[in-house]
This record gives structure tokens, sequence and C-alpha cells, in this order.
């Protein structure tokens, strides 16, 4: 029987790689390559230094902590979770924890890890670890200076709804509320976390 998940070797041939420009947050290496089609080419990667980090937090009556900014690349306002990057060597929960209290001035009891995801494939080797969050209570609201953030409680359907309709684009937000979504109908919560996300309010 053929395996439907089976790899292929790595068709590319590397002849050789220069550091092309680099900042406190990313690389970019430009690859001297041999396509796997036979022809030769570049190709740049960018390299974040961080692991990118999401939390999704639930509280207990099914309301979904949103934090919303301006964000700069897209030229738009974009509603997110709770978001940032863990620095090398830290391990994600601590960054989970920490971007939770920073941003949307919450701590958790529990954390539980939902997603290993790789962000954008095609430009960059970034990397994403996501958490869901619960029993959630009050902490400190510290974001960095550079922040300039709202903070949103909606329930967790109108968040689903949110993402169905393209309203939230962020790939990490949007990754996270289809999982919960899923771990909520599919028994992987408890019951009555499951049934106050499901239920209308």
């Amino acid at each position: 029987m053929t395996d439907i998940w089976e790899e292929d070797a790595d068709p590319w041939i590397v002849k050789g790689v220069r550091r092309a420009w680099e900042n406190a947050w990313f690389v970019i290496d430009k690859h001297d390559v041999i396509h796997p089609g036979g022809t030769e080419g570049e190709y740049s990667v960018i390299r974040p230094r961080r692991l990118a980090v999401g939390v999704l937090p639930v509280d207990a009556e099914g309301g979904v902590h949103l934090v919303g900014q301006w964000r700069f690349p897209l030229g738009r306002y974009s509603w997110e979770m709770p978001e940032g990057g863990a620095e090398p060597g830290e391990p994600a929960l601590d960054c989970a924890r920490r971007e939770l209290e920073e941003e949307a001035g919450l701590k958790a009891q529990a954390f539980v890890k939902m997603l290993e995801m790789d962000v954008s494939n095609s430009l960059t080797d970034e990397r994403a670890a996501i958490f869901l969050a619960t029993g959630l209570g009050p902490g400190t609201h510290q974001p960095e200076p550079a922040e300039v953030l709202k903070h949103k409680r909606v329930h967790f359907l109108e968040a689903l709804a949110r993402v169905e309709c393209g309203y939230i684009r962020d790939s990490m937000t949007v990754a996270a509320v289809l999982r919960a979504h899923h771990m909520a109908v599919t028994g992987q919560l408890p019951q009555s976390l499951a049934r106050a996300m499901l239920t209308p309010p």
C-alpha cells in the first residue's frame, strides 16, 4: 500500500550562501541554487531571530480576549490574539505568559499548546507556537512603547464568525480560533468550557 504521507528527499542543490542583510529582528540569506528542475538561480530566505508565539485567552463564560493595533506592513488595523516573539532560548510558554499579561492585562491558570505552524514557508523559515489560555484573572497591562493596543472581549462564536467572514485575518489568530473550535466540538476541552464557547450568549 502506498503511504500517502511519504516524504521526498531534498531536491535542491545549494552551491553557496551569503548573508545579504541583518538587523535585530531577522536576517536575509541569499542562496545560489540549482532548482529541482535543473536550472540555476537564487533563493532568498528571511530568517527571523525569534519564535512567533500566540495565545488565545478564553474565559469561563466563553469570552475571547483580543487586542487591536495598526499593522504597519499591511497599512490597516488588525484584531488579533496576544502575540509576540520568544527570545532565542526562551521557552515558548514563558513568552505566551508574558505576552498575555503585557498585551491583554491577563494571567492564566492553564495553558495548552494547540498548534505549531510554519508561518509563510515560501519566503521565511519563521515558526510559530500557539497556546490556549484558560482560568483567566487580572494581570498587569504593560504594552511595549511602540505598541498602541486596544483590548476587546467578545464571545467565542463572534470571534469565529469574524474569522469566517475574513474580518479577522491574522494567520495565527485564524488558526487558533479554528483549532479551538475543533477542540470544543470534538471533546478535547472541558465540557463546561466547550459548552460556554459553543452556546450563543
